[in-house]
C-alpha cells in the first residue's frame, strides 16, 4: 500500500478503495464500524466503483484498492494470502440478510434446504 497500513478507521481518508454503490440510489456505500460502542461511517476514497458482489472482490484480487464487503465472501481469499485483512480490531456494522419466499404453509422442500443451509453459514460467520 502506498500510503502504508490504515491504523483507525480515520486513516482511510489517505487511502483509495474500491466502493460498492446501490444500484437503486447510485449512493456510494459507507464503511461503518463499531468503536466504543458508537457506529462510526467512514468512505475512503474510490479507485472504482461497483454494484456487484463479484466484481468488488474481483477488484480487491486485482490490486484496485481496498475493499469492505460480507465476511464470508472474502475468507477464502485472506486464508489463501490473496488478499490481507486491515482495522481487524475495528468491529464492521454487521448488515441485515433477508431470504423471501412465498407462503411458508406451502414451502417446498428445497426452498427449506436452502434457507436452513443459509441460516447455518451466517451463524457460523458470526461466530469467527
Amino acid at each position: 500500500m502506498r500510503q502504508g497500513v490504515p491504523l483507525t478507521p480515520d486513516d482511510l481518508i489517505h487511502h483509495k478503495a474500491v466502493n460498492f454503490f446501490s444500484e437503486h440510489s447510485r449512493e456510494v456505500m459507507e464503511w461503518h464500524f463499531v468503536i466504543n460502542g458508537e457506529i462510526v461511517s467512514r468512505r475512503p476514497g474510490s479507485s472504482m466503483l461497483v454494484n456487484n458482489s463479484d466484481a468488488l472482490i474481483s477488484c480487491g484480487l486485482a490490486g484496485l484498492g481496498m475493499l469492505h464487503a460480507l465476511r464470508f465472501a472474502l475468507e477464502p481469499h485472506l486464508q489463501s494470502g490473496r488478499l490481507t485483512e486491515v482495522l481487524a480490531e475495528y468491529t464492521a456494522v454487521t448488515k441485515p440478510v433477508s431470504v423471501l419466499y412465498p407462503d411458508r404453509r406451502n414451502l417446498v422442500p428445497k426452498v427449506r434446504v436452502f434457507t436452513d443451509w443459509f441460516s447455518a453459514l451466517f451463524a457460523r460467520q458470526e461466530s469467527l
